[in-house]
């Protein structure tokens, strides 16, 4: 999969399991713009074109994954850190995602560097890539610019509903 989708998708699940809460640990958009940026962290680490790249990428094992969540997670409990556990935890399981999802389009290494263990097919064929992040985009799009937009047009058309009432004679 392309890496748009992998940076929109844990952010999707992230806010449908929160379902419109927008809890203080998110830290505002800043909690969005971390998830995105961890689902989306192993092609930022090592950037690939081909299967073949993407096989022999430290970045796209679990030796990695494991190295990496164990310092965003220890990290999380010291005094003043930027993480708190509840968004370290949310941006390791954006990166393992990221680590199914490609298993599912062709495949991983999962001991690179150590061993070879390649894990996954071509469950999810190329040509439907460029169309996920199309859907990924468009359904970001509807959940964080038009929802909101449409929920505050409700509340003010309630508003103006109620005015009306309390001026009429019962």
């Amino acid at each position: 999969m392309d890496t748009v989708t992998h940076a929109l998708l844990p952010v999707i699940i992230t806010a449908v399991a929160l379902r419109d809460k927008r809890p203080d640990w998110l830290c505002g958009r800043g909690g969005w713009i971390v998830i995105g940026i961890a689902g989306a962290l192993p092609d930022l680490l090592s950037p690939h074109l081909s299967i073949e790249s993407r096989l022999n990428s430290w970045s796209h094992g679990l030796p990695y994954w494991l190295l990496l969540s164990s310092l965003i997670l220890l990290s999380s409990t010291m005094p003043r850190s930027i993480w708190n556990w509840r968004l370290a935890m949310i941006a390791w399981l954006a990166y393992g995602l990221h680590l199914f999802c490609d298993g599912i389009s062709g495949g991983i290494n999962l001991l690179y560097p150590y061993r070879n263990l390649i894990w996954g097919d071509y469950w999810v064929p190329p040509i439907y890539w460029i169309p996920l992040d199309i859907l990924c985009v468009l359904v970001c799009y509807g959940m964080f610019r038009l929802k909101p937009l449409w929920q505050k047009r409700r509340k003010q058309e309630a508003a103006a509903h109620n005015r009306a009432d309390d001026g009429r004679i019962r």
